[in-house]
């Protein structure tokens, strides 16, 4: 198994859930986020339905005043890549859920949150097939993460963008946000994601 999908993760886990509520709510961002960052779809999805059986459960204590929006953002992302291979009504759900959650940031803290809002619209159209609108909001994300110092999120708005072009098609533009992408993750630090990247990358 992969450093994010480990027995040692899931003993944490397992852990954190019985002994330190936060620490558990956190421990399910970060492995989402982290496997999703990596592509890891069974195991980011795995990590949304846990968490929100959860909180169903009534284990519902507050997370740090941080942690609901961000995580609500990845579980966005992740609903909406789902999306595109099953018409589960639960990760339309998720995903709607997401934008409504960020448009109510944005609308608080837009240099924190705007882009987080603009990447989540970008993916909506792009799964409903808007071309020029799903395009435009890629660059608009990407330029909102960029003026606001988010490089990690304008990496992953980046290659997202990359992956929307390549499905269209559009092989030289792909390769321009793959490349921009990877610029980006190598200015973060995130040099096993760049690699990773530089594999998945089909040109």
């Amino acid at each position: 198994k992969v450093f994010w999908d480990s027995a040692e993760e899931e003993q944490l886990l397992k852990y954190a859930l019985k002994s330190n509520i936060v620490l558990g709510r956190i421990i399910y961002y970060l492995r989402a986020w982290i496997a999703y960052m990596f592509r890891d779809y069974k195991l980011a999805s795995r990590m949304v339905e846990e968490e929100r059986q959860y909180i169903t459960d009534g284990c519902c204590y507050l997370a740090p005043t941080f942690l609901k929006p961000i995580s609500v953002f990845v579980a966005g992302l992740i609903s909406f890549e789902l999306l595109h291979k099953t018409d589960d009504v639960k990760w339309m759900e998720i995903a709607e859920a997401s934008m409504k959650e960020m448009e109510t940031c944005a609308a608080h803290a837009p240099s924190n949150y705007k882009h987080k809002l603009l990447l989540l619209q970008a993916e909506s159209a792009f799964l409903s097939g808007e071309d020029n609108d799903a395009a435009k909001l890629y660059d608009s994300a990407i330029k909102a993460a960029d003026d606001n110092g988010f490089i990690q999120d304008q990496a992953v708005a980046c290659e997202r963008a990359g992956i929307f072009h390549l499905k269209r098609d559009n092989t030289s533009t792909a390769s321009h946000y793959y490349g921009q992408a990877h610029n980006a993750y190598l200015k973060l630090g995130a040099e096993k994601k760049a690699s990773h990247l530089r594999l998945q990358c089909p040109f």
